[in-house]
């Protein structure tokens, strides 16, 4: 009797601890990205980029569904190619030295199918990325229109949004007469790998 019942101790222990028996979560790590700005005045129009972006995505790899997911984008090494107008969005507008970062949390995926469905190869899909963006500290509420496609085992998504900056406590720049609008658009390329 005592051997039947550690026997069935030592099973129900064993399944318990398979990888089966166990929330299957996978993730995904971006390994490289460039995430970029553009805005324009009444003369001119230009894009600033940065490759400082780390992030994740977790998924369940038995429902497909999406667990949680995190992008991080350095803001003090943007480059916009005029060396005056980046120094000056990092020191007055950006603040770059209370909050170096700019992040966003993912909520939640729209018009995707689930990650079990469209795992193959080449297969490009659409849909939305809504989340949190912080910028300066303070937070909001932001979609991304997203293009996602696996090769390999790359995960390649280009996600493109609108935001104000007057939504984040920053007056758009003015010089003279000239002032920046307040709209801006940003983009993330970004590729992303199994993580070990």
């Amino acid at each position: 009797m005592i051997a039947r019942r550690f026997a069935w101790v030592l099973l129900f222990t064993v399944l318990a601890s398979s990888p089966a028996a166990q929330a299957a979560t996978k993730t995904f790590t971006i390994v490289q990205g460039v995430a970029s700005y553009t805005d324009r005045d009444i003369f001119d129009a230009w894009t600033g980029k940065t490759s400082d972006i780390k992030g994740t995505l977790s998924y369940d790899d038995q429902s497909g569904e999406l667990l949680k997911g995190e992008v991080q984008v350095g803001l003090a090494t943007i480059d916009s190619g005029n060396g005056v107008r980046d120094a000056r969005m990092r020191a007055e507008f950006l603040q770059t030295d209370k909050f170096p970062t700019a992040s966003f949390s993912v909520e939640r995926l729209e018009g995707f199918p689930k990650f079990s469905e469209w795992r193959l190869w080449g297969l490009k899909q659409t849909g939305r990325i809504v989340g949190q963006l912080t910028i300066r500290g303070i937070t909001r509420p932001v979609s991304f229109d997203a293009v996602a496609v696996f090769l390999g085992n790359e995960l390649q998504i280009t996600a493109k949004s609108q935001i104000k900056m007057s939504d984040y406590g920053i007056s758009p720049p003015s010089i003279v007469f000239v002032t920046v609008e307040d709209g801006i658009g940003l983009q993330v390329q970004a590729v992303a790998k199994p993580s070990p």
